[in-house]
């Protein structure tokens, strides 16, 4: 069952061409098209196998159509949540961003071809984008050149489906930092204080330089509450 995970992928690519146009102009932005088919091809995808191969079959066969196109950045951004938005009440999508160093890539990829069947992860769609050194950010997330992996999952509202994500999440950090890598914090807090700590030392001194100017914790979220609180499960003085 797991070999049949991640069996393949489909990539695209784009470069910087010298004249985008012949009077060098940029071209004007236009409305996306093909939207309600694009949707319908890309939700069906979460709801079933046959509707991930129907996506699968779509993107491999009409992908070639595209090559050699010419478009401005703006017009490949110019791209709205219509096509991708979940709009059920019975379901959530979920984003995952894992960040790995480059040579330890495939092996983060053949974890995953494990952890994911195991917990039953529905996944969508997979984005992978470079990322360069951060030397600015206090938590930084990438001390070197990186792959970073975006996951998007599908799953139901319900406390059952949620403990499974967590246990999904939890193991998956817990494969990216066995490859030197990190998770994204900006997501649900679903790693274990441990996990956090591991991917992220720093956050002690972090945090210790948020007491010292916030003494009264007059500023917390959910975050702070579950990672940085010296006491935690207790109220502020």
């Amino acid at each position: 069952m797991h070999g049949q995970f991640f069996p393949a992928c489909a990539t695209g690519s784009a470069g910087v061409v010298d004249e985008p146009a012949a009077d060098g102009v940029v071209p004007a932005l236009s409305s996306p098209g093909l939207v309600s088919l694009r949707r319908s091809i890309f939700r069906g995808a979460a709801a079933s196998a046959y509707g991930k191969r129907l996506r699968w079959d779509a993107e491999t066969k009409y992908r070639p159509n595209l090559n050699g196109s010419i478009l401005s950045r703006n017009q490949l951004l110019n791209e709205g949540v219509e096509v991708f938005q979940d709009r059920s009440n019975k379901t959530t999508d979920i984003l995952h961003e894992y960040f790995v160093p480059r040579e330890h890539i495939a092996a983060f990829v053949q974890d995953l071809r494990t952890i994911i069947p195991d917990h039953g992860g529905n996944l969508l769609n997979v984005t992978v984008r470079s990322v360069e050194s951060d030397s600015d950010t206090f938590l930084c997330y990438a001390d070197g050149p990186m792959l970073a992996l975006v996951m998007l999952f599908n799953h139901e509202r319900t406390m059952v489906a949620d403990e499974q994500m967590r246990s999904m999440t939890s193991a998956m950090i817990e494969a990216v930092l066995r490859r030197k890598g990190r998770y994204y914090l900006p997501c649900r807090l679903h790693a274990t204080p441990e996990q956090f700590r591991r991917a992220y030392p720093q956050a002690l001194e972090f945090f210790e330089l948020k007491r010292k100017y916030d003494p009264r914790e007059l500023f917390q979220n959910e975050f702070y509450i579950e990672y940085g609180r010296k006491n935690v499960g207790t109220q502020p003085n």
